[in-house]
Parts: structure tokens; C-alpha cells; sequence
């Protein structure tokens, strides 16, 4: 069946479509009734359905043409709109003909379920031509006060745009006569030479850029003054084109760095234009701009482009890094999955338990070191929570000594009973890696790295000598090296993208690592602190705001018991084989029937087509052909009462460019293990119990 929708509005249309071409209805779109009636000369149609306000001609205009047309006075009409202006609307709509008056925004279910009503109706034998329709003049009149005061309504809107406009057009006569006065003071200077008097003008701004004082014998011979402050190369260019100038009558343009008659270093642009009478020179005309400030910016822009391929490039490697994290993490779903399975079905006495435990704690070493991974490459996911810094810190105490060689001595000196923090834990370890790294490059012939934490708490007068610090209680990490150290200047420029003191025999240093530990300490709500002297280290002070939580005591619960499922049916959809598999016995070992698919058009076939309809979908985001992102929209739209978890590989903004992930649907990161799932199974489980038939 098709069905004509009308409205100037393409986001309107859309959303028609997107809610019945699902249910079979062929939709038809134009955008005012004028094309709408165009339309109805060749299409048959089996439904209208139009917006109220459009140009050309209106919804109600377009109901009562085609109730005056025999052709077409039979087809079921829908007024469909935002311009609700009160019951009178409506009762319009239904004497000119209207079957229906819906008013926007309109929830889809009742949307589609009123268009099927009124389908519905209307094939019966008395619908169509049969309708009470009151009389011309009535709704002449009806229709014109109607329209009159939908009018009056657009006339405040255009009277409120026509304010804004006038507005934006003073703001931009503003603007302009701001424009007026900076070109007035752009550093232009002018002259002017008479060929037959053999007389030269400067005017004052000339004498401005040259440093040249205008009652001074010195610049007598103007010419020559100016002439004298080019470089050699430029200076014989530009006698040449004057001498161009004197007897083919060209115009010259020469930009060139210039030393003025006080030493001061400007870049200028010289330029002139002849006048000629019969065809003699008889003036020229010239100016001498000052380009110091627009030169010095095309020489920071070429630096900047330069520190931008540099980034690109840092980003392909980021982009290269998540890649490998993926497949890592789908590689490790399979083998801590199976290892936790066997280990599951073993004694705790049997002589395995041990192996498999290694296993998993092999695999559990090398999941962190993907997180690791993406934190280097800044694609991690982004999850505040409770970190135990010392516990970050320990955890890291491999690498770090990996990192730092031989020939530095790693001190810790960790305080006891520390708070917690909020914040993303990988972000934290990247700090710390960072910070170590930067102490490490400082201590190329050896020393001694030190990594302090303690809590402080601050009172008033600390707090009124330090403005920024605005907590009472912070949790601090310190880094301090024995290393070179750097000068006051060096220090300033730190924490400023891409800068850095690594030259190109120290491995070409990005200038990113201590911009991205200041920011996100920033983010964390912190500050940071750097004390430094040539020759004598450096000491990062890092203050984060102690959390006043502390971790559940499930945290603490090696083996937790799971809740059992109840025969629940659970849809799975992953594209690898392994994972799928893997998958699917761990849930039908927690009590729930399973069904898998190989890809989300798979799902779909089995949930329209087939009929099922699990109690929890849980899907792959990155798939080919319709993502899990996507295959979850839908299922969210026509089946709200199946709960949907989203599982996958890839890091957080890899996972974003395949659609915007809603927030309330649960996202389990690849690595996983039976605990994590079979409660965020659980959870759905609970949040969706009011939503079940």
C-alpha cells in the first residue's frame, strides 16, 4: 500500500518512513500540497498524510482540493502537525474533509497505531465520498480565521527574526567600521614621485617604518635612504625594476626583510605603479607596508604544519595500536574463557588448577598490557572509578623498571592508608609511565628515581596562598629524578603541545607526553606542580582531590556466586567463530537457553522473520554489513522489552564511528570474564522486568 506524506520539513518525512516502510507501506514524499496534487495526477495512492504550514499551498487547502476532486476524494487524509494553535484547529481539519488530526511530536507507537485506524476505517463501504462535509462558506470561514491566526502566530516569529537580523546586521556594520579603522592603522605608508618636477613625497607613516626622523639632513635623497636598508640580493632587485619603471613604464613588487635607520628588523613589501601621460612616465605612485607580524605567522604556520604531521603520524600509529588491541582482546575473550571454563570443572585439589591458574594469570597480565596499549596510543576507554594509586603504582613496578634501565636506582616510598581517587585508571598509569619516561631521558648517565605518595590535607591559609587549590583533602604523587634538570625558561614551555628538548640525535621527542599528563590531571580535577634547576633533577608534584568512597566489599570477593538464569532466552551475535562458540556455553552454563547468529542481518531474520524473541540480545559492535550498534536501535524501537548488551574489541572511539551508543545500554569491554557477564546479564535482566508482556 503507499502512502503519500507531505511536509516541507526532510527530517518529518524521514521519520514517517523510517516508522512505515517496516510495516510495508510504500512511502511517498513532497513538500507542499501543490507537489502533492502534482503527484496524484500519476501515482495512485492509498493514504494522505500532510503537515498544516507550507509554501505553495497548505494541508488544509490540499484536504479541500481533494475533497472537491472526484478522482481522489475517496483517500483517507491525516493532518499531521506542530502548529497546534487549539481544538478549533482540529475541528477545521475534520469539517474540509480530514480523517484524522495528529499532533507532533507524537510517540511512533501511537503514531502508527492511528494511521492504522484510520486505514482501517476507511475500507469499509460507507468511507470515502460518503463523508459529512460541511459547506463551502463555513469552512471558508472557518478556514480563514484559522489561517489568520496561524498568521498572526508566524508574524511574532518573523518579528522576533526580523529583531534578530537587525541585530546581527548592527553587530556587522560594527565589525565593519572596526574593519575601517585597523585598515587605517595597517602599517601602510605612501609616496609619491614626480617625474618632471623630480620631487619625491613621503607621507608620515613612510617616515614611521623607516625610523627616520622627517626634519633630519640625513634622508635628503629619500630614494637613497630607503634604498640602503634592503639586503644586498633585494637591493640590486630593486633598482633593477625601477630601472624597469623609469623606461618601460612597469610596475614592480618586491618583498624583503629590512633593517630600518635604528637597526629594528621589519619585513616589508615595496611596491609601485607608473602614471603616464602620452604615453611618458610622468608619476609614480608607491607604498611600504610593514609585514613583520603576517611574516612571522606564515613562519609559525609552516611550524605548526610541520608539528601536524607529526601528530597524523602519532595518530596512525594510535589507530595501528587499536587495531592489534582488538584482535588481542578478541584473542584473549577465547583463551581466558576456556581457561576459566576448565578451571570451573576441576577439583580444587587437582594438580591442573594450578597450570590453568597461571593461564589465567598470564592472560589476565597480558589484558592489561592491551589496556596499556591504548593507553599509549590515547584510544583507551575512557571509566572513572575508585583507584588505589599505590596499588597502580605496584602494578607497574615491572615495566617501570624495564623502562628506566640498569643504571638508575627506583626508589617507592609509598604512604599507608592513602584515600582513593576518582578517575580513569588507565589514565593514571599513563601519567606515571610518562612522568618516569620524561625523569628517565633526564638521567642519561644514571641517578636515582624516586616516586612519593602521601596525603595532604589543606587549611585555610594554604588554601588562601593558593587560590587554585580549592579542596581540603588531596591524595599526592611525587616523581623526583637526580637527572639535568632544566632552566627557568625550559620550564615555562613544558607543558605546551609539542614542545620539547629532545634533539634529533634523542629520538625526535613528540612534545606530547607532558601536555597529556597535565591534561589529565586537569580532568581528573587536580593541579601540577615542577621544581627544577640545571644540574641539580626535577620533582613533579601531582595534588588529585581524595574521594570520600571507598570500594564495595564485593570488591574483595574472589569467587562471587552467580545468580542462575531460569530457561531465559539469550540471542548472541558475533561475527568470529571462536568468541561465538565460546560465548554461548559459558551462558547456557548460567542457566539460560541460547541462540547464536554470525552476523546482526542473521538477528534480524530470526527476530522478524522467525519470530524470537530472546529476553536479552547481546551483540558485537563491529560487524560486517549492519553493526551491533545499529541491530540494537532497532530491536530497542519495535522490541523495547528485550534487554540488549553490547560487547566488543575495540576501544571506545573506534566503537563510536559505528553509531552512537545510548547510554543506558550496558557495554562490556573484550576481555571478559563469566563474573562480569553473568552480572551485567543479571542487571539487564532486573532493569527490563517491568518492560516484559
Amino acid at each position: 500500500m503507499k502512502i503519500l506524506c507531505v511536509d516541507d520539513k526532510t527530517e518529518n518525512l524521514y521519520m514517517m518512513e523510517s516508522l512505515l516502510t517496516p510495516l510495508g507501506y510504500q512511502c511517498i514524499r513532497a513538500t507542499n500540497g501543490k507537489e502533492a496534487l502534482d503527484l496524484l495526477q500519476d501515482a495512485k495512492v492509498d493514504l494522505i498524510i500532510s503537515d498544516i504550514l507550507m509554501p505553495i499551498m497548505d494541508g488544509f487547502s490540499l484536504c479541500r482540493t481533494i475533497r472537491k476532486d472526484p478522482s481522489l476524494n475517496h483517500i483517507p487524509f491525516i493532518i499531521f502537525t506542530a502548529t497546534h494553535t487549539g481544538e478549533q484547529d482540529e475541528d477545521l481539519a475534520r469539517k474540509i474533509g480530514a480523517d484524522d488530526f495528529i499532533v507532533k511530536p507524537c510517540e511512533p507507537d501511537i503514531f502508527v497505531e492511528r494511521v492504522q485506524e484510520v486505514m482501517e476505517s476507511m475500507s469499509s463501504e460507507n468511507a470515502g465520498p460518503n463523508r459529512e462535509i460541511e459547506d463551502e462558506k463555513t469552512v471558508l470561514k472557518l478556514y480563514n480565521e484559522r489561517l489568520v491566526r496561524k498568521l498572526e502566530q508566524k508574524m511574532v516569529e518573523t518579528e522576533e527574526e526580523i529583531q534578530q537580523r537587525k541585530k546581527a546586521m548592527a553587530a556587522l556594520q560594527r565589525s565593519e567600521d572596526i574593519l575601517k579603522t585597523t585598515q587605517a592603522l595597517g602599517k601602510l605608508g605612501g609616496w609619491e614621485y614626480d617625474v618632471q618636477n623630480d620631487s619625491m613625497y613621503w607621507t608620515e607613516e613612510m617616515y614611521h617604518l623607516h625610523d627616520a626622523d622627517p626634519e633630519s639632513d640625513d634622508i635628503s635623497d629619500l630614494v637613497a635612504t630607503s634604498i640602503k636598508g634592503f639586503p644586498d640580493d633585494k637591493r640590486q632587485l630593486l633598482l633593477r625594476a625601477m630601472e624597469n619603471m623609469r623606461k618601460r613604464a612597469e610596475s614592480y613588487e618586491i618583498e624583503s626583510w629590512y633593517t630600518t635607520q635604528k637597526g629594528r628588523k621589519i619585513y616589508v613589501r615595496a611596491a609601485a605603479i607608473p602614471e603616464t601621460v602620452d604615453g611618458k612616465l610622468a608619476k609614480v605612485i608607491g607604498t611600504f607596508q610593514d609585514l613583520t607580524e603576517a611574516k612571522q605567522a606564515e613562519i609559525a604556520k609552516h611550524e605548526l604544519e610541520e608539528q601536524l604531521r607529526q601528530a597524523q603520524k602519532m595518530d596512525s600509529i594510535g589507530q595501528l595500536a587499536g587495531g592489534v588491541a582488538h584482535d588481542f582482546n578478541n584473542v584473549l575473550t577465547v583463551i581466558l574463557g576456556y581457561a576459566e571454563e576448565i578451571l570451573n570443572n576441576l577439583h580444587s585439589n587437582d594438580p591442573l588448577a594450578a597450570d590453568i591458574n597461571e593461564i589465567l594469570n598470564a592472560g589476565l597480565r597480558a589484558s592489561s598490557l592491551t589496556r596499556q596499549l591504548l593507553t599509549f596510543s590515547r584510544k583507551q576507554v575512557i571509566k572513572p572509578q575508585l583507584v588505589d594509586i599505590n596499588a597502580c603504582i605496584t602494578n607497574l613496578h615491572k615495566m617501570l623498571m624495564r623502562l628506566i634501565g640498569e643504571d638508575v636506582e627506583f626508589e617507592l616510598s609509598l604512604g599507608d592508608h592513602l584515600p582513593y581517587i576518582w578517575a580513569d585508571i588507565g589514565q593514571i598509569e599513563q601519567v606515571i609511565m610518562n612522568l618516569v619516561i620524561n625523569a628517565r631521558e633526564a638521567m642519561q648517565m644514571g641517578g636515582v628515581l624516586t616516586i612519593t605518595t602521601f596525603e595532604h590535607r589543606t587549611n585555610p591559609d594554604f588554601r588562601e596562598r593558593h587560590p587554585f587549590i580549592d579542596k581540603e583533602h588531596y591524595l599526592v604523587l611525587k616523581v623526583q629524578d637526580t637527572g639535568c634538570g632544566m632552566d627557568a625558561e625550559t620550564k615555562e614551555h613544558i607543558f605546551e603541545p609539542f614542545f620539547t628538548t629532545k634533539g634529533p640525535g634523542k629520538g625526535h621527542g613528540t612534545g606530547l607526553g607532558l601536555p597529556t599528563v597535565y591534561g589529565i590531571v586537569r580532568q581528573a580535577g587536580g593541579h601540577i606542580h615542577v621544581e627544577s634547576k640545571p644540574g641539580r633533577g626535577t620533582s613533579f608534584v601531582i595534588m588529585i582531590p581524595a574521594s570520600k568512597e571507598k570500594p564495595g566489599s564485593q570488591m574483595q570477593d574472589i569467587n562471587p556466586k552467580m545468580t542462575q538464569g531460569n530457561s531465559e532466552l539469550v540471542l548472541i551475535v558475533e561475527d568470529d567463530n571462536s568468541i561465538l562458540d565460546l560465548t554461548g556455553k559459558i551462558i547456557s552454563k548460567m542457566g539460560y537457553k541460547v541462540s547464536l547468529a554470525k552476523s546482526a542481518d542473521r538477528a534480524m531474520e530470526m527476530i522478524e522473520d522467525e519470530g524470537l524473541r530472546p529476553r536479552i540480545l547481546i551483540t558485537d559492535v563491529v560487524m560486517p554489513g549492519l553493526s551491533g550498534v545499529e541491530l540494537a536501535t532497532i530491536v530497542r524501537v519495535k522490541h523495547p522489552q528485550i534487554g540488549i548488551i553490547l560487547m566488543s574489541g575495540y576501544a571506545g572511539d573506534i566503537v563510536a564511528k559505528y553509531g552512537d551508543i545510548q547510554p543506558d545500554i550496558p557495554f562490556i569491554q573484550k576481555p571478559f570474564s563469566k563474573t562480569e557477564m553473568a552480572k551485567l546479564i543479571q542487571k539487564v535482566m532486573t532493569d527490563t522486568a517491568n518492560l516484559q508482556p
